[in-house]
This record gives C-alpha cells, sequence and structure tokens, in this order.
C-alpha cells in the first residue's frame, strides 16, 4: 500500500510540474565559478598583432583579452583573419586596438543558465567574467557544456538556425577551409590558416611557392 502512494504522489508531481521545476532549480543552482577558466591570456592594446597570433598559437587558444587599464576588448583568430590576412596586410603593422572587437560579460555570481541565456541573446560563444568591473575569468559554451551537458541542446539549436541562415543566404561564401589549423606560419610568419608539409606548417601561399620551386 505505501508504494502505491509513493507512485502516485511521484505521478502527482511530475504532471504537476514540482519535479521538474525542481530539477531546473537545481541547474540554476549551478555557479560559472565551477566552470569558467580563471588563467586569462591578455595582451596590451599596443600589441602587434603577428605578436597577438603567436600567442595565440603558444597557448592554443583562439581569442585574448585586450586589456590595458581596464579590458578594451577581444582580438580572436576570425578577426585576424577577416581584418588582416584577407586584406593582406602584414601583421606586424597592425595592433591590437586597430582590429579589436567589443566584448559580452557576465557577473561572477551567476549561473551556468544566466550564461547560457546571455551567449544566446548576443551571439555569442565566449563571455567575460566580471567582479566589480575587474576581469576574473572567462567562460565559454564548452566550458558550460563540460560541467552541464544537457544545456548542449541550446547552443545546438542555436547552430542549426545559424546554419540555415547561411545556407538560405545564396551571397554567403567562405574563403577559408574550416579543417585547416590556424597559426602562424613557420616559413613566413604570416597569421594564416595551415597546412602540414613536410613536416611544417605553411601558408597557402608558402606552400604554392614550394611546389613552384
Amino acid at each position: 500500500m505505501k508504494v502505491i502512494l509513493l507512485i502516485r504522489l511521484l505521478y502527482f508531481l511530475i504532471t504537476h510540474g514540482v519535479v521538474i521545476n525542481m530539477d531546473i532549480e537545481m541547474k540554476d543552482s549551478i555557479g560559472i565559478k565551477d566552470a569558467m577558466t580563471y588563467n586569462v591570456i591578455t595582451a596590451k592594446s599596443n600589441t602587434t598583432v603577428s605578436d597577438i597570433a603567436r600567442i595565440m598559437t603558444e597557448n592554443d587558444i583562439s581569442s585574448v583579452v585586450i586589456l590595458d587599464d581596464e579590458v578594451e576588448g577581444i582580438v580572436t583568430s576570425s578577426s585576424i583573419i577577416s581584418k588582416v590576412v584577407s586584406k593582406n596586410i602584414a601583421p606586424k603593422d597592425i595592433t591590437a586596438d586597430m582590429i579589436m572587437t567589443g566584448y559580452t560579460s557576465i557577473d561572477l555570481n551567476s549561473s551556468l543558465i544566466d550564461a547560457s541565456s546571455i551567449m544566446l541573446k548576443n551571439n555569442t560563444k565566449l563571455l567575460l567574467v566580471m567582479d566589480d568591473n575587474e576581469l576574473k575569468g572567462i567562460i565559454s559554451q564548452t566550458d558550460i557544456v563540460r560541467v552541464s551537458p544537457e544545456l548542449i541542446d541550446l547552443f545546438v539549436e542555436q547552430k542549426n538556425i545559424e546554419e540555415k541562415s547561411y545556407s538560405d543566404d545564396i551571397n554567403y561564401k567562405t574563403d577559408y577551409d574550416e579543417n585547416l589549423d590556424e597559426g602562424v606560419c613557420e616559413k613566413c610568419g604570416v597569421y594564416d590558416q595551415l597546412d602540414e608539409v613536410d613536416g611544417q606548417f605553411l601558408c597557402s601561399s608558402c606552400i604554392d611557392e614550394s611546389n613552384d620551386d
């Protein structure tokens, strides 16, 4: 009889959303402190793009926070490619403040649900974690999914929407192969997408020159 009563009680709680609400509250209680990266790689706004690219390669990262007296912005590998490489500008002649982008931040005491919502709302995969305007760390979609895998559905849905919008746009194209690695060419020192040739990671220009030789 007690077992039957417990089953009926559980059924009542589920059908009335009580158990679901409890589950959401539990997920919402997980703070970003449990997922964020505390050791943030930064550079000054007057750092050259070639140096930024080397920092990315050495630390195996795709973005560098630009920090002077306060956070100024972010330089990403994508911005280097679109604003420097694609325009045939020498990275050593451009500084971080010339290509950095704005950033989206989140309070240190926020939850993973908060972070997910802010990312989706601002169409970004990375948030700077701040406490009284002081940089404390960063958190990415990967960090969130690692700690709370069930939230991946939110990001997958968003990615599907973005991919559909790209496929619907007949003018959309990319000049780069997403399967290639990005970094500094070991021959010319330019930041670009690389391919391995004879044990060296080279940009397309250097590969073409090697083939001509």
